[in-house]
């Protein structure tokens, strides 16, 4: 699954008036009513309309009882909305292709996944491939939208000042973690882990003393944030040490400024020499103090499963091998610990966050954002249902209901209720595995899991509290990628395949080997989207962005 750094503003604390159709709907945004929901017999439109089929796109696995769900829905909303969805399901990487082909050829999609994480969101936004929705928000014929989507959260998620995106987030972050088998942790007669020494020291014994288990099962992204460098406390540099923190059109080039603010001094990237980074603030003034995770993850690789770039080894890899899943979220532990106790009862995963010591311990102010939801829906501009598109979404988000039957499933079947807003596992759970966040991850009406140990409570809970968070120099900096199009399409693709083995640490002497790419970058077109980089951040800057 797709790491999902879930960002958030703060407008929670907002309270809005309900409208009259929606009376029976949850509480406020501050303090949500979670268990109430509209009465199933209650229209969300004035009118029946005509038979429309949406087709959705969507990528990962179809859930085995997604067409139950399907039905449930129609069954629900025949006299009112009058839908059927088509949700179509492909591999994260299939789905990038299947997306790319559709918007230029023009075939019709009317509902469909995109993030600023997938470097496409912004490009497509700039070739015209998306609607703008702003007619859509803070609309009364909208109210489940309006109640859902506050226009502080709409104004933050704007592109070019318009409204794009469907934002989705069930909290500020969902931060990156390594389950590791606490069962294991403590044959081994270890205390919970609190340090990186911690985690490394528990490897090394898992190698020694269970050599046939795997200490970090690790995928395409390794163990994801291990080593990144923290800029808390900077406001002169952004910076971008690995693919998916891109900002500037899916290349990611770290970016630093005068200590004011308000000049760019220079955009470096993996490769570069030194002397493209001389200039930017301390201690980020060297390639290596940016990129040396990468050297960390060929010294983590003793630690990792032999292929982790075939999804098919990774597929067949036997769960009760391994010592600890390296590549999750904290929300994701919850489905990797039914999975392994489906296997062996008696083991159990907990929690250690890959972000900084400050994270591990749940300081305030220590996560930085930029307040923009990672995750998000789109409308493309072939589709000919975009008002029955919003009206169905209107409907999945102006009840709790609604929301919980496509995020969770069947209720007493795929889940049962746990207190207010909180929800656990059934038998029949591993069914129903919706991605949430390509759909319906929302602040104040998705549940928490309660069968979480209470470590992980307390992450969430820090999670979800505003105080938690710092905001990114160049939050509000979108690059326009069409000056520059055709170079992004020759460097990126090879930067891709670059990335993965540095992320995985395959390649032993990781700096020369990120030397060569940088050459071969160059000769593609990486200097002139530098040239362009610079140029359009110092544009934002001149225009009073920070």
């Amino acid at each position: 699954m797709k790491y999902q750094r879930i960002r958030f503003v703060p407008w929670l604390l907002i309270v809005f008036s309900l409208n009259m159709l929606l009376s029976a709907c949850q509480g406020n945004m501050d303090s949500p009513n979670r268990g109430s929901s509209t009465p199933r017999n209650q229209s969300v439109t004035a009118e029946t309309l005509d038979p429309v089929k949406l087709k959705v796109m969507l990528f990962g696995d179809r859930p085995i009882d997604m067409d139950m769900i399907l039905q449930k829905f129609e069954q629900m909303t025949q006299a009112t909305l009058n839908t059927a969805l088509q949700f179509e399901f492909s591999p994260y990487l299939e789905n990038e292709k299947k997306m790319m082909l559709r918007m230029s050829t023009g075939e019709p999609v009317d509902l469909m996944f995109d993030a600023p994480w997938t470097k496409h969101l912004f490009n497509n936004v700039s070739m015209g491939y998306y609607q703008q929705l702003d007619k859509y928000f803070h609309n009364d014929d909208y109210p489940g939208l309006k109640k859902a989507f506050p226009k502080a959260m709409m104004d933050s998620n704007k592109i070019n000042g318009h409204i794009y995106t469907i934002p989705l987030l069930d909290s500020y972050y969902d931060p990156p973690a390594i389950a590791i088998r606490k069962d294991i942790r403590e044959s081994l007669g270890m205390k919970p882990l609190e340090t990186m020494n911690d985690l490394t020291t528990y490897f090394d014994k898992v190698l020694k003393q269970f050599p046939d288990k795997i200490p970090a099962v690790i995928g395409s992204r390794g163990i994801f944030r291990l080593g990144i460098p923290d800029a808390k406390g900077h406001s002169d540099i952004r910076l971008a040490p690995m693919m998916s923190d891109s900002f500037t059109g899916g290349i990611p080039f770290s970016v630093a400024l005068s200590k004011d603010g308000k000049k760019v001094i220079g955009a470096a990237t993996i490769g570069d020499p030194d002397s493209e980074f001389a200039d930017f603030p301390a201690p980020f003034n060297s390639h290596d103090a940016i990129y040396e995770h990468f050297g960390t993850r060929v010294q983590f690789r003793k630690y990792n499963n032999a292929n982790p770039l075939s999804s098919e080894a990774e597929t067949a890899l036997d769960v009760s091998k391994a010592a600890s899943q390296a590549d999750t979220t904290l929300s994701g532990i919850a489905r990797l610990r039914q999975d392994l106790q489906r296997v062996n009862p008696e083991a159990d995963y907990e929690p250690f966050l890959l972000g900084s010591q400050a994270q591990r311990d749940m300081q305030p102010a220590s996560i930085g954002t930029t307040f923009w939801a990672n995750n998000s829906l789109v409308i493309p501009v072939t589709s000919k249902n975009t008002d029955r598109t919003m009206k169905f979404l209107d409907w999945l988000f102006s009840s709790q209901d609604h929301h919980d039957l496509f995020e969770l499933g069947i209720e007493g079947k795929h889940w049962v209720k746990d207190g207010v807003g909180g929800y656990k596992l059934t038998a029949e759970s591993p069914q129903y595995r919706f991605p949430g966040y390509e759909l319906t991850n929302h602040s104040t009406m998705s549940r928490i899991f309660t069968d979480n140990d209470v470590k992980t409570l307390a992450y969430l809970k820090w999670a979800r509290n505003n105080e938690s968070y710092y905001q990114l120099p160049l939050s509000g900096f979108i690059f326009n990628s069409a000056s520059v199009a055709t170079e992004i399409a020759k460097v990126k693709p090879v930067m891709l395949q670059a990335s993965d083995l540095l992320m995985t640490g395959m390649v032993k002497e990781w700096k020369d080997y990120a030397r060569e790419q940088n050459k071969k970058w160059r000769t593609q077109g990486l200097d002139t989207i530098r040239q362009e980089v610079v140029k359009q951040v110092q544009a934002y800057l001149d225009a009073g962005g920070k």
